[in-house]
């Protein structure tokens, strides 16, 4: 399980990811497939990194569950 990280941190795991599928994609699906598909999927999957990531919650979202109980 993924820990909470910031948002900055989701960032820099984003680009990471889409910096990693393009160095894949390059030796291995380049002759196939050319690398400008590669780069839109790179970016659907770090975009999908940054927005899906767990965040760490907010005061408020704290506070609401503490009344709660």
């Amino acid at each position: 399980m993924l820990p909470r990280m910031t948002t900055g941190n989701w960032l820099f795991w984003a680009i990471i990811v889409w910096v990693g599928v393009n160095l894949i994609w390059i030796p291995l699906l380049m002759e196939y497939v050319p690398q400008w598909v590669g780069a839109i999927i790179a970016t659907i999957l770090a975009a999908a990194t940054f927005k899906y990531g767990p965040r760490p919650r907010e005061e408020e979202e704290e506070e609401e569950e503490e009344e709660k109980k």
